[in-house]
């Protein structure tokens, strides 16, 4: 056999073993690749690399425990929906003007994101700007970025754009 033809046969080999253990899912939220069975995000990937090369998370401002609107964003999640709420716990707090971005982890309930802004000095979580729940085989970080974005439109892009989970996976 010719060396041209057997390179090329081994490459359309080689492709073909490849895409065997390859394939496209379609979903509800999108498209999964399967590799030998297993789901991954690829499209989830994708856009968490382009938004972490384009955002600048200058204007966005990460609160410590000792904030005055670290311990208000606090009590608005926990006086929000008890008894269940009573247990929250902020495990991050980021804010960009008047609105405020917490991840929340509970003792009974699944962790969540909550959105808030402050209005007439009071903090008001956004009742359409809460995620709640697990993402499981999607990427966290796009899933609940773009659904915090389709649900309160009015959010400032950069503070969701550095949005970085640290309950979800």
């Amino acid at each position: 056999m010719k060396r041209h033809v057997a390179l090329t046969v081994l490459a359309f080999t080689a492709l073909c073993v490849a895409l065997s253990h390859l394939r496209w899912m379609p979903t509800d939220n999108g498209h999964l690749l399967a590799i030998d069975g297993r789901a991954v995000d690829v499209q989830g990937w994708l856009a968490d690399t382009s938004n972490r090369l384009r955002r600048d998370c200058t204007a966005v401002h990460t609160l410590s425990e000792q904030d005055v609107l670290h311990a208000q964003a606090l009590a608005a999640v926990r006086a929000y929906s008890p008894p269940a709420s009573r247990s929250a716990r902020l495990q991050a707090a980021r804010r960009a003007g008047p609105w405020i971005l917490v991840e929340v982890q509970f003792d009974d309930l699944l962790p969540s994101v909550v959105l808030m802004r402050a209005v007439a000095g009071r903090l008001q979580i956004e009742p359409q700007g809460i995620w709640s729940g697990q993402t499981h085989p999607w990427r966290a970080a796009p899933l609940i970025r773009s659904y915090l974005a389709r649900q309160v439109p009015s959010a400032p892009p950069e503070l969701l754009a550095c949005f970085e989970p640290q309950l979800v996976h």
